[in-house]
């Protein structure tokens, strides 16, 4: 089984920011608006997926990131929420982030490979206009000669199949029957 969806809660007042800024800060990893109910949530979907990210209104407001920042006695308790958005490449993750912070975002953390996560694991990180902590990532665990080991072992069966096949053809004729 597989996560479907999330969605963050953005009060009333705080909808519309957080809408620009995720139309803005998806952009480059494809996303596009799947639905979106007047001013009271929106998904977004990403190519050929469903939509998988929504925000929604909910019934209260919430503290805007830099108020958060400097007078919610409850972040450190309760700690932030964080989303991460795979994706195909280490340049994909550098415009996101560099679209995200365009579109409003606070660097939590630039592009960059995380060992601490894991070999192979690039990402950055932003807050968004609540405060909760977005990721871009793209992790490849595979050397990068592992992750053509297909293709490669197809060439070279391709390569053992004609070098078989002309031993035998070469036998073939010494023995007579070609």
């Amino acid at each position: 089984m597989s996560l479907g969806h999330v969605s963050l809660p953005t009060g009333p007042s705080n909808y519309k920011a957080m809408r620009d800024f995720y139309l803005a800060t998806l952009q480059p990893l494809g996303y596009t608006v799947y639905l979106e109910g007047e001013g009271q949530y929106c998904g977004f979907r990403a190519p050929m997926g469903g939509p998988d990210f929504w925000l929604h209104c909910g019934g209260q407001d919430f503290v805007p990131v830099d108020a958060a920042l400097t007078a919610d006695e409850n972040l450190a308790t309760r700690g932030r929420t964080h989303v991460a958005f795979n994706v195909s490449s280490r340049k994909q993750v550098d415009e996101w982030f560099q679209n995200a912070l365009q579109a409003g975002g606070i660097s939590n953390g630039k592009p960059g490979e995380r060992e601490l996560y894991a070999k192979g694991y690039y990402a950055a990180f932003l807050l968004d206009p609540l405060g909760n902590n977005v990721e871009a990532v793209h992790f490849n665990p595979f050397p990068w000669w592992l992750k053509h080991m297909d293709k490669t072992l197809g060439v070279l069966a391709m390569f053992a199949g004609g070098v078989a096949a002309q031993f035998v053809w070469s036998y073939a004729k010494k023995a007579g029957w070609a």
